[in-house]
């Protein structure tokens, strides 16, 4: 399994920007270890706003804060590797946890609605939470990512990237998770 994380974290980090890491640190971010005995379907976060609420901006410079302990949570994400922030050259900070069901990356855009991008109108609409959602999927050789644009303000989104571990890995599909983790994140927000 911690091949499997490595391999696919490494797989992220590529197709992200396809420049290396300018920093990568570890944060603070909630970890938990899921459990043999645990379903493998991660309940659906609730939408009512979370006692750690952050703002937009906040979440810009500190992405794990997206998500909390009771987030993180084996009854909610099941997170089981700690988030890590990372630093692309040339992009906003992002976020990248390990939870039961696939690697989760996390990009707030403080200055972008990458809902309104016209390269993004393929994609499949809906709402959550009150928010406007741009679903689809993004294959980069054998590996399929799902890919979630949330409007969270003015000019303002972020993106969920969250690739499955495997067909025979425990936990949600990888549209559940995305889903699940967005309705966390939008929780955290005012």
């Amino acid at each position: 399994m911690v091949t499997a994380i490595l391999v696919t974290s490494t797989l992220m980090a590529g197709c992200s920007t396809g420049e290396e890491t300018s920093e990568s640190k570890p944060t603070k971010a909630p970890r938990s270890s899921p459990s043999a005995s645990s379903g493998s379907r991660a309940a659906v976060p609730s939408g009512s706003p979370s006692s750690s609420v952050h703002t937009f901006a906040e979440l810009a410079k500190r992405p794990c804060l997206a998500i909390d302990d009771e987030d993180a949570g084996l009854t909610r994400l099941a997170v089981f590797v700690e988030g890590t922030e990372n630093h692309y050259k040339g992009n906003p900070t992002s976020c990248q946890w390990g939870a039961r069901g696939g690697l989760v990356d996390f990009t707030p855009y403080a200055s972008t609605d990458l809902t309104a991008d016209e390269k993004n109108q393929h994609l499949t609409r809906q709402r959550i939470n009150g928010h406007r959602v741009l679903l689809g999927t993004v294959s980069r050789g054998e590996k399929t990512s799902h890919i979630a644009y949330v409007a969270v303000g003015t000019r303002q989104s972020f993106r969920l990237m969250v690739t499955p571990f495997g067909e025979d890995a425990p936990g949600p599909d990888a549209l559940t998770l995305t889903t699940n983790f967005t309705k966390a994140i939008l929780a955290h927000l005012p």
